[in-house]
């Protein structure tokens, strides 16, 4: 396996899962964190995922499912789920109608205490994207007039954490 060009490899994962397959964005994420010094597990699940790519490679965005301008956001997060570290890795994907046109997974740059931490965390960066998504689409030139998003989370503490005047 040490023949490998994993880092070529991931980086033209990357460059897909960011152009056009938000459904292997998470496990590139993964797999970028072991560049340095993969290991044979860490090079066997790049083949995988290139597996995985190569059986849906006809898959597609669907753009013409855009016919109402309703933005969907959805975020989650694990929650320290890196023994070596403790650090939890957020996500998130924008869908206009039900098409999805940003996505994102990052590693949290703190340490977080809880279930509700981390998924807040990544509620916060997801709002940061909503908000530059929203003002680009509402841009004189594209002219949209999108009003209403709605964020998604499936975290209770997190959702009563946001809508709380005192908390934040």
């Amino acid at each position: 396996m040490s023949n490998l060009p994993y880092r070529n490899l991931l980086g033209s994962l990357a460059f897909i899962a960011g152009r056009t397959r938000p459904d292997i964005m998470y496990a590139v994420n993964l797999l970028s964190q072991f560049q340095s010094n993969p290991g044979i597990k860490h090079c066997q699940s790049l083949l995988k995922l290139l597996g995985y790519l190569q059986s849906t490679r006809n898959y597609i965005l669907d753009l013409s499912k855009v016919n109402n301008l309703n933005l969907k956001w959805y975020s989650d997060s694990d929650f320290a789920a890196n023994r070596d570290d403790r650090v939890s890795i957020g996500g998130y994907i924008l869908f206009l109608d039900e098409t999805p046109i940003s996505w994102g997974t990052f590693k949290q740059r703190c340490v977080s205490l809880s279930t509700m931490e981390a998924e807040y965390v990544t509620l916060t960066e997801a709002a940061k994207e909503l908000i530059w998504i929203k003002n680009v689409l509402n841009n004189e030139c594209l002219n949209l007039n999108l009003k209403n998003c709605l964020l998604y989370c499936d975290n209770q503490a997190a959702i009563s954490f946001s809508n709380s005047p005192f908390e934040n």
